[in-house]
């Protein structure tokens, strides 16, 4: 619980799935997929930590250690679900070993039902999955491309602002930054070669935001600390918003109310992938200038974007992944004072949270908070109270 003046911020933690069908889950997203007017969840996962196990002489043997069928029993996961808004009933959709994080949502077909992007961790696959007339049945999975290796990000959106939306992927092993044009038939794999745009290679980052940053009526690629500009000829001009942030989660909204979009920033990898604790920092156009909020961050992997308390200004939420031995994964709010000033408070403990999302889930107007773990098993809702 918050306290700031006289307004209260609570949550009210629910878990909606202790056990579901797959291990080490990578994506979440909302939509309304059955149309009720109530945001459902969808999750995908990497796999690989799911307990399979027999009984044997009074003990249980993990199949996952066996000669052999690891890699069988991967394939059998249902590593793409989602979750039906009221009652939460879990439906599978796919399977897809290997999903890595950052998954998106889109119209790729035109049919006016939203597909889903997503891409492995490790290996070559980038996907889309058709959303067939009741999302209740089996989606079916097609090829993009498998030219490249590690996707971490993707984004359905309209990059070059042609009216018709593109597929873009950070691809973090082949240090690139593509994205491709819908064929006229989505359903051809893999997609056409002539089809893909590379915006950038020699690039290792993570984080995406497809947007006017700069308010010049032109869309800009916002990936990690870079801001990539398109230019007349359809190349892309890349501009360093700063040097040293690893391992980004982005937002971007005008958090200071002077009409211009700032970027906002977590480590969210970090210590886990390195040797220090992570910031969260709001960088300032024109020149980027940076307000570091927290430098004492542990693997902050959710950063939200919403006005909390009505007053008018977007506030900051973010989310500790809990993989630090040791540390109590946190979640916390930053006030925003309307000038862009911003005020801490931890407003939750304990719970592994990664990849949330502030939506309302139960149509009383006010932001809930939906995401699950990332390397333990569950899948968790926070009602405001």
């Amino acid at each position: 619980m918050a306290l700031r003046g006289d307004r209260r911020l609570a949550f009210d933690h629910r878990r909606i799935d202790d056990d579901p069908p797959a291990g080490r889950m990578g994506f979440c997203l909302t939509t309304d997929l059955t149309g009720n007017g109530r945001p459902d969840v969808l999750v995908g996962a990497l796999g690989g930590r799911y307990p399979v196990t027999i009984p044997v002489i009074g003990k249980r043997i993990d199949l996952r250690l066996l000669p052999g069928t690891r890699d069988l029993i991967e394939r059998l996961e249902w590593n793409v679900f989602w979750y039906e808004n009221p009652g939460w009933e879990r439906h599978e959709v796919a399977r897809a070993p290997d999903l890595s994080i950052g998954g998106s949502l889109g119209d790729l077909t035109g049919n006016g039902r939203v597909d889903l992007v997503a891409g492995q961790n490790l290996s070559d696959d980038l996907y889309w999955f058709e959303q067939p007339g009741d999302p209740r049945d089996r989606w079916t999975k097609r090829l993009i491309t498998d030219e490249f290796t590690k996707y971490h990000d993707t984004a359905v959106a309209d990059v070059d602002d042609d009216g018709e939306p593109e597929v873009l992927a950070l691809s973090q092993r082949s240090e690139t930054v593509f994205y491709y044009d819908v064929p006229a038939d989505p359903t051809r794999e893999p997609w056409p070669a002539d089809h893909r745009h590379v915006v950038a290679d020699d690039l290792n980052v993570e984080g995406v935001a497809v947007v006017d940053v700069d308010g010049d009526g032109r869309t800009e690629i916002v990936a990690g600390t870079n801001v990539f500009h398109r230019r007349e000829d359809g190349g892309w001009e890349r501009e360093r918003i700063a040097e040293g942030w690893d391992w980004t989660r982005l937002a971007v909204a005008d958090v200071d109310g002077d009409g211009d979009d700032e970027v906002i920033a977590t480590e969210g990898d970090l210590p886990y992938q390195g040797d220090r604790r992570a910031r969260l920092g709001v960088f300032d156009p024109p020149d980027w200038d940076v307000t570091v909020l927290r430098d004492d961050l542990s693997n902050p992997h959710t950063v939200q974007v919403a006005d909390l308390d009505g007053d008018g200004s977007p506030d900051l939420l973010v989310a500790e992944m809990g993989l630090e031995e040791g540390h109590d994964p946190r979640q916390f709010v930053f006030w925003n004072d309307g000038d862009g000033g911003f005020e801490g408070e931890l407003v939750a403990t304990g719970v592994p949270t990664h990849e949330a999302k502030l939506v309302d889930l139960d149509g009383d107007g006010r932001h809930d908070l939906v995401g699950k773990a990332y390397d333990s098993r569950h899948v968790d809702v926070w009602y405001r109270r």
